[in-house]
C-alpha cells in the first residue's frame, strides 16, 4: 500500500517504446495538507528538451487521487520517494 505523508512526493520516471519511439513518462503523487495531486507527464524523448505537456489534477480523496494515476497506466508497486527534481 502506499503511504504519504505531509508534503511528500512520491511516484517514477522512465522511458517506454510505443509503436517504436522512445518516449519519457513520469507518475507522481503529493499530499499538501489534505489534498492529493497527481502528476503526468509523457513526452517523445527526442522532443525533451520542447515539452511541456503534463497533466495535474486534486483530489480530496487518497482513493481517488491512487485511481486516477493508476487510469494513467502507473505502477503503484515503483512509486518511492523521488530524489532530486521533483516534477511537484
Amino acid at each position: 500500500m502506499l503511504n504519504l505523508t505531509n508534503l511528500q512526493t512520491k511516484g517514477y520516471d522512465e522511458f517506454i517504446k510505443i509503436d517504436g519511439e522512445v518516449f519519457y513518462q513520469v507518475f507522481a503523487i503529493k499530499k499538501s495538507n489534505g489534498i492529493y495531486i497527481t502528476y503526468y507527464y509523457t513526452v517523445p524523448k527526442n522532443k525533451l528538451d520542447q515539452a511541456e505537456d503534463y497533466e495535474i489534477e486534486e483530489f480530496n480523496e487518497f482513493e481517488l487521487a491512487i485511481k486516477h494515476i493508476q487510469s494513467k497506466g502507473a505502477n503503484l508497486s515503483r512509486f518511492n520517494v523521488f530524489k532530486g527534481n521533483k516534477p511537484l
